[in-house]
């Protein structure tokens, strides 16, 4: 059995047909995946990978797994689902998923696609049925991974915290475990656990609000989304690159690309766009890329426009003492006042060069307010 030493959770025990999923090459090349893409920028610690998060999400799964009192089987389909969750992600991860999803499919897709080929799946099919893995995070069963809850959200807000240097990702993740209950409509949270709950979401809130979503990590990830766009549209890459290519890697391949080349050497010397203005979400009636049109033609400049990819809903549903069971958030008054408080908050960015901000800052003003 191989035991890997976690940062965040100790050791973690994994078996044979595990090991030998971790030396495919698809969840080896998530060494070279950031999890917090240009995060970075921002937070210079923040260099943790896929990898390891998809290493602590197994462990996660697993503890979920013994507390839910499921068998050694059901455990077994958890765990190497846990552990190849993220497979499918492109570089850059979330960013860059926003521009290729279109072409080629999400991560979840694609994460399904390569547990049913190739080496994975030939590991996989000594211990299951490939397809019922990867059909898994669709079944209730899967929820101890993609829930609200689950696992894989937990780590991450753990392990962000912990590589960001912010301490406002710390949440109960023994009591969550220990509060669980899995129907057949999914995972949900006993009353005992509320307060761990409410916990986990004002993590989730506050880390979006310092770190996912941070004025300038925000910036960042726009100029990195345009320098995609503009590498497909001079064909100096494909869609199907961003499977292959770690990111540094395919920042270099990036650099190739005349047209996407000056937001690659801004990037690598972080000599980044400047916030210009903020503007409200019903403001884009149009859509972020007809503003972006309008306003760099008035400017005469290049101007981004950034909208948060964040929904203020919450899907964990919490089960009464009496059976009742509800959406957390129509228990609790804290976790209503977070998802109001969350859709206030969400503001479009109007980015560019310093030097053209005063004018592009009239000129949105003009425009969206």
């Amino acid at each position: 059995m191989l035991r890997i030493r976690d940062p965040l959770h100790g050791t973690v025990a994994m078996s044979e047909t595990e090991e030998k999923l971790l030396d495919c090459q698809q969840m080896q090349r998530l060494r070279g995946i950031r999890q917090l893409a240009t995060a970075y920028l921002v937070y210079p610690g923040a260099n943790h990978t896929r990898f390891e998060h998809s290493i602590g999400t197994l462990f996660l799964a697993d503890k979920m797994c013994r507390e839910l009192k499921l068998d050694e089987e059901k455990t077994a389909k958890v765990r190497a689902a846990a552990l190849l969750h993220d497979i499918g992600h492109v570089s850059f991860s979330h960013e860059a998923e926003s521009v290729l999803k279109h072409r080629i499919g999400t991560h979840e897709e694609i994460g399904r696609e390569m547990m049913l080929r190739c080496d994975i799946a030939d590991v996989l099919s000594h211990e299951f049925s490939p397809r019922e893995i990867a059909d898994l995070c669709h079944k209730p069963l899967g929820e101890i991974i993609t829930s609200d809850i689950g696992a894989d959200r937990m780590d991450y807000l753990l392990r962000d915290s912990h590589y960001t240097g912010v301490a406002y990702g710390v949440i109960d993740s023994e009591r969550i475990c220990g509060s669980l209950a899995l129907s057949p409509k999914g995972l949900m949270l006993r009353e005992r656990g509320l307060e761990a709950g409410e916990g986990l979401l004002v993590a989730r809130f506050t880390m979006f609000s310092t770190v996912y979503l941070h004025k300038t990590v925000r910036i960042a990830s726009r100029m990195l989304q345009q320098a995609i766009t503009l590498s497909l549209g001079d064909k100096t890459l494909a869609a199907d690159d961003f499977l292959l290519l770690s990111d540094a890697q395919a920042l270099d391949a990036l650099a190739c690309s005349p047209q996407a080349a000056p937001y690659v050497r801004r990037l690598k010397q972080r000599v980044l766009f400047k916030k210009a203005a903020s503007i409200p979400m019903a403001a884009l009636k149009g859509g972020a890329a007809k503003a972006e049109r309008e306003l760099s033609e008035k400017c005469g400049c290049t101007v981004l426009i950034d909208v948060p990819a964040l929904s203020a809903k919450t899907g964990i549903m919490l089960e009464r003492k009496n059976e009742k069971v509800a959406l957390l958030a129509h228990e609790s008054e804290l976790v209503a006042a977070l998802v109001a408080m969350q859709s206030r908050r969400l503001e479009a960015l109007a980015i560019c060069e310093e030097k053209h901000v005063k004018k592009v800052a009239a000129a949105a003003k003009r425009m969206f307010v």
